[in-house]
């Protein structure tokens, strides 16, 4: 059975560390949530109650599904010229008639905690970001703890988005992983799998990755997640990767948590920067 990566045991160290600077600093998260998507809501709900717990202040700004580009552009530039907010993000998906990196461009680089804008995204591409994205960040502490050397590992990456795909595979060329990626129109996906060391999947589908596609001592972190009915799933199919799986993350519980944390070590480690400059 594979040993299980627990996300929200390393969270709260990581938490609490962060907890014993909060009078230092007067921090708030302002979250942009456009339509209702479940998984979206669910994200945020864990991010407000994080804040709370560590006395951040935390600001939702919600928009129909419906709202033209200009109108939201309009908005966001006005949410991000308030001193009040030290942080901005913008939840992920967006609807699909608007021009996704048109929006997420109108975060500021000094408040960018999710590292989406291109100026982020670039630095970070090429080393200069002194932040990493949090869910890159939650994954390194993961592989970390499964003491996985990168170098020269078979890494498969499933999915090519804007939160985990994109910048994970930045983040595993940068580190000297041989890396594959794998998107919605890689045909050959369980053969793929099938030679990798790291499995990372980051799709949002239920039993994506099964036991039968999974290479025996393999490492896959989970980081996917999907709602149906009001139970969340990841991309893995627990019960038959944990027999094959050396180290695996559970959904919930593994990335996910974890991610929230780092997120919030962004938040601070901005403070520090614009205290700095």
């Amino acid at each position: 059975m594979a040993i299980i990566l627990s996300g929200e045991y390393l969270a709260k160290d990581i938490l609490q560390n962060l907890k014993k600077q909060v009078g230092k600093y007067q921090l708030r998260l302002a979250v942009i949530q456009i339509g209702e998507n479940p998984v979206s809501a669910k994200y945020i709900r864990e991010k407000e109650k994080t804040a709370k717990a560590l006395g951040f202040g935390f600001q939702l700004y919600r928009f129909p599904e419906t709202i033209k580009a200009s109108v939201l552009q309009s908005a966001l530039i006005k949410i991000a010229k308030d001193t009040k907010n030290t942080g901005l993000l913008i939840q992920l998906p967006l609807s699909r008639h608007l021009p996704l990196q048109k929006i997420l461009d109108c975060i500021p680089l000094q408040k960018d905690v999710d590292v989406l804008s291109s100026k982020a995204l670039g630095l970070f591409a090429q080393g200069a970001l002194p932040w990493l994205p949090p869910t890159v960040k939650a994954v390194s502490i993961l592989l970390g703890e499964a003491k996985v050397h990168l170098k020269g590992a078979r890494v498969l990456v499933i999915g090519a988005g804007r939160l985990v795909g994109l910048p994970v595979s930045l983040w595993l060329l940068k580190e000297g992983a041989t890396l594959t990626i794998a998107n919605k129109t890689t045909k050959n996906l369980s053969s793929l799998a099938q030679q990798a060391d790291v499995i990372i999947s980051g799709v949002g589908k239920q039993r994506l990755v099964k036991g039968g596609m999974v290479k025996k001592g393999a490492v896959v972190i989970d980081a996917g997640t999907s709602v149906e009915q009001g139970k969340t799933s990841g991309d893995v199919d627990f019960a038959t990767v944990s027999k094959k799986a050396k180290f695996l993350s559970p959904v919930p519980g593994g990335v996910g948590p974890l991610t929230v944390a780092c997120l919030f070590q962004n938040l601070v480690t901005l403070s520090k920067q614009l205290s700095h400059d």
